[in-house]
């Protein structure tokens, strides 16, 4: 049983964050990687949300999947954004492995295998350039490489990324166990925000990985895109935004509530009266229930584009959307997450109460693809019908 029956996803998704809650800016603070919350979130069922009911999943929906990513990230942005991987991963199997490779893989991601990814590298001309390689090696390949950006590598169990056939511009996609022989983790992110996600170095030594495991890339460009997979990559960044966001008025909320004291100029017998700090508050509201609800929009289109598969008006609008959901809901969080300290006052700056973690989550995340890249593809649609490109991006 992959979800539990007596209650839905969201409701699981939301008792989660509750308990994620909970020393998430301890574990920041001290780059603590979250290891009993994912085991937590591995026990929930929540992995087997994305595969499809045939293979033992839930077959949730992107709109299921963007409410239960807010809920998560609201908790706990790092592992919301790990689950991306997860999901993406299951969809890029969807997409291009063979019938009998998916029956014999999705089944074992509803709860026993947890994929990471080790897509990115540093050091080459953009992001969609490549020094790792795969040579034939019987009915298989060995991998040879070095990753970084390996957001969830302490948490998977299987990692997934593009690479080229050695001595040829052919572009592939491997799916390989973490604990094989010759990969090699390095726990060495050190980013200021998202800062315990593992988003850092894994290296490939001779690698072997199975035939029915390195298939040809979807996407030539960009190596492991494709039409719907990339949409999935997309939903779940902003649904972490939206989360984070969240998180951030939830906090400022209870700040103002319990610990804010009244500026003396203020007509207001207590913080929560002072018109000021009425206003402010209620601009971050809205500005994160908007960006929540063009999220949920732009997951309905994503729907849409799975259920019209090869719809290629259809797939680009939702890629528009889901771009304008992006940039609005990183703006949201990167606001929310500025303007809790306008409302809070000089006492939430304080170290122990971790609230800078809200701003610099945001930040670090809106640079993993550039939010005005969104902007110009919703304008370009807008003005010349020009739809995005269909990539691992967009």
């Amino acid at each position: 049983m992959t979800i539990i029956e007596s209650s839905s996803p969201v409701r699981i998704a939301e008792q989660l964050r509750d308990e994620f809650r909970a020393g998430a800016a301890e574990r920041d603070r001290n780059r603590q990687f979250p290891y009993e919350q994912c085991a937590a979130f591995r026990d929930s069922g929540l992995l087997g949300l994305m595969v499809p009911r045939e293979h033992g999943g839930h077959g949730g929906s992107f709109v299921e999947l963007t409410k239960v990513v807010i809920a998560i990230s609201a908790g706990d942005s790092n592992i919301g954004q790990m689950y991306q991987l997860h999901t993406g991963g299951i969809r890029l199997l969807q997409e291009f492995a063979s019938p009998a490779v998916q029956a014999k893989w999705l089944p074992r991601f509803t709860r026993e295998l947890w994929i990471t990814n080790a897509y990115s590298e540093v050091g080459t001309k953009s992001v969609n350039d490549f020094n790792t390689t795969v040579t034939p090696d019987g009915d298989g390949w060995r991998l040879n490489g070095r990753k970084f950006y390996c957001t969830g590598s302490l948490a998977g169990d299987i990692t997934f990324g593009p690479c080229r056939v050695a001595g040829s511009d052919e572009v592939r996609v491997f799916f390989a166990r973490t604990d094989a022989e010759g990969v090699t983790i390095h726990d060495d992110w050190s980013g200021f925000g998202q800062r315990t996600t593992a988003s850092g170095t894994t290296e490939f030594d001779n690698v072997w990985v199975p035939g029915e495991l390195c298939f040809g890339s979807p996407d030539s460009a960009g190596g492991g895109g494709g039409a719907i997979t990339s949409l999935n990559y997309q939903v779940v960044h902003t649904g972490v935004f939206v989360g984070i966001a969240r998180n951030a008025l939830d906090d400022a909320v209870e700040f103002v509530r319990t610990k804010s004291r009244l500026w003396y100029e203020s007509s207001a017998d207590r913080a929560t009266d002072d018109l000021y700090t009425q206003l402010r508050v209620g601009e971050m509201k809205t500005a994160v229930d908007a960006a929540e609800l063009l999220a949920l929009r732009a997951a309905e289109l994503c729907d849409r584009a799975v259920d019209n598969p090869g719809d290629e008006r259809i797939r680009g609008e939702a890629s528009v959307v889901t771009g304008q959901a992006r940039e609005a809901a990183a703006s949201a969080a990167m606001y929310a997450g500025s303007t809790l300290f306008k409302v809070c006052g000089a006492g939430s700056v304080l170290e122990k109460y971790g609230l800078d973690r809200h701003w610099r989550n945001a930040r670090t995340l809106s640079l993993h693809n550039p939010l005005d890249f969104k902007s110009m593809h919703a304008g370009d649609y807008l003005l010349n019908d020009r739809l995005p490109p269909v990539d691992s991006y967009n």
